[in-house]
């Protein structure tokens, strides 16, 4: 019984009391008698009722001051549980407003409770993610309809109050439902995982060097073997010309005139230089395989570098080629690595030379303007052709075309190398059967080694 049930008896009671008066007024006296009997009896079973009542009310107030004592404990155990959470908690409205925010929170955030509470958890995401972030939290209130809506996980990158660095956060959200299962808030836990994501980068990074080392050591072992089987096959030519023709000298110099003896000598010379040659695209391509290959600029006299360079090549080809040289340089010496710019120049011209009909004429011209150097070779040789263009300044890479002719294919690997190491560029033009045009520009050097 509650207390709108007692104070109904008690009026119903005070009716009936009521009525009994009115009634002795107008019966007899025996009746009368009767009539306060009455009224006693049913005055004690009111009494019964109230005392019933009232120890009813006494169980409901000890039950009621049970309950609260038990949700003012319960109370305060979700209290501590939420401020002993390690990770960032909070508490917000479906838009996102926090309401409530354990330490953790104010710790992550760099700030008070107080400048916390009220304030939109947007506040801290970087600008450039807001759009996004409020996408997702619009998303979460859309499927606020679906009863089973499972909690929430993304990554969002947060700036801490008065703090310019950043920091990565895993968030985990859920839906706080009231008793009719409406959305009516969000519980949010926010982990900062900045360090681990660093700690993740770097190994993912430790991981690509050691990919990228092992690739380095394949790449390198391949062509040691390349390397090796090349070598092998091109030393082996010229060292037979070199041993037949001093075989030959050897027994019949004395019945041989002096030209005959002469074109011997000459091939062994020629042998010895391609050998010489070979040598010195080893050691080049050994050098920038290692690392040691250095770029070493000083000021030259462009002209005379060419012409002497010329003069060799004339001496190595014994005229079998003509040679049309042309220049247009200003007096400015040029700062480029001479020993590079060697190695360039004679692989261009000997290729011109190698790859030409006997006879044919090839073209060299060097210019000179705005601090930087232009050269030119043309051939009339065999071509290159368009599917070879990309793939020549690979290393052992030669042209489908040039099967009969001996070759490495480590020359214009080097060209492109030492062009590279100038911070300049190579350009190619060809076309089967009528030739091949290569164009290199070089910057001059600012940082001169004399």
């Amino acid at each position: 019984m509650n207390l709108d049930d007692l104070a109904l008896q008690i009026q119903l009671m005070r009716q009936r009391v009521a009525l009994l008066q009115r009634q002795s007024e107008q019966q007899k006296a025996q009746e009368d008698i009767e009539l306060v009997t009455d009224v006693f009896n049913e005055f004690y079973l009111a009494l019964e009722k109230m005392q019933i009542a009232n120890e009813d009310l006494q169980q409901q107030n000890e039950e009621l001051s049970s309950a609260q004592q038990s949700l003012i404990a319960q109370g305060q155990r979700y209290q501590e549980l939420f401020e002993e959470v390690p990770d960032a908690y909070l508490v917000t409205d479906p838009k996102g407003v926090i309401q409530e925010a354990n330490s953790a929170a104010n710790t992550l955030l760099n700030t008070s409770k107080n400048f916390l509470l009220n304030k939109p958890l947007a506040n801290f995401v970087l600008e450039k993610e807001l759009i996004a972030f409020h996408l997702k939290l619009n998303h979460l209130r859309d499927r606020a309809a679906i009863p089973n809506w499972k909690m929430q996980e993304w990554e969002v990158n947060l700036r801490p109050r008065d703090k310019t660095s950043i920091i990565s956060v895993a968030v985990k959200v859920a839906a706080i439902r009231n008793q009719q299962g409406n959305l009516v808030g969000l519980r949010w836990l926010l982990r900062d995982i900045s360090e681990s994501k660093r700690t993740q980068a770097k190994l993912e990074w430790a991981e690509e060097a050691m990919r990228q080392a092992l690739a380095k050591e394949r790449e390198f072992s391949e062509l040691k073997s390349r390397l090796l089987t090349t070598t092998s096959h091109e030393f082996r030519n010229p060292l037979a010309t070199i041993h037949s023709s001093a075989e030959l000298l050897e027994h019949y110099r004395h019945l041989w005139s002096d030209e005959r003896q002469q074109i011997h000598l000459r091939r062994i010379q020629t042998s010895v230089m391609h050998i010489t040659e070979l040598l010195n695209d080893v050691s080049v391509l050994n050098q920038d395989e290692t690392g040691k290959l250095e770029f070493n600029p000083t000021p030259l006299n462009l002209l005379e570098f060419c012409r002497d360079l010329l003069e060799e090549l004339k001496q190595s080809d014994r005229s079998q080629h003509a040679i049309v040289f042309s220049s247009e340089c200003q007096c400015t010496p040029a700062n480029l690595d001479a020993k590079l710019l060697r190695q360039i120049l004679s692989n261009l011209l000997s290729n011109c030379l190698k790859y030409s009909p006997i006879g044919s004429t090839v073209k060299f011209s060097v210019t000179t303007a705005n601090d930087r150097a232009i050269f030119q070779t043309q051939d009339s040789g065999v071509g290159i052709p368009a599917s070879d263009i990309e793939h020549i300044f690979e290393p052992f890479y030669r042209a489908s075309n040039t099967d009969n002719i001996p070759g490495m294919g480590l020359g214009m690997s080097i060209v492109k190398q030492a062009v590279d190491l100038h911070s300049g560029e190579i350009i190619v033009e060809s076309a089967i059967g009528t030739g091949t045009t290569f164009t290199v520009i070089l910057p001059f050097s600012t940082n001169l080694y004399v």
